[in-house]
């Protein structure tokens, strides 16, 4: 398996594959946070998106 990780790196393809061990677990607000984001409209996506990176760009931490 590390065989083909490190072949997987160099190539760049299957990032899931290489971070399998590292991901953890989310938690069941996040759950939910996730499922009513995928309940939104493609344009309320969009909005959230540019919400977010607009909070990140303001934010000191």
């Amino acid at each position: 398996m590390t065989k083909i990780q490190g072949i997987a790196e160099i190539l760049g393809v299957f990032p899931g594959l290489i971070n399998a061990r590292r991901r953890r677990r989310l938690s069941l607000e996040e759950l939910r946070l996730i499922e009513r984001y995928r309940e939104l409209s493609e344009n309320d996506r969009i909005a959230m998106r540019y919400l977010v990176d607009a909070m990140r760009s303001v934010s000191r931490f």
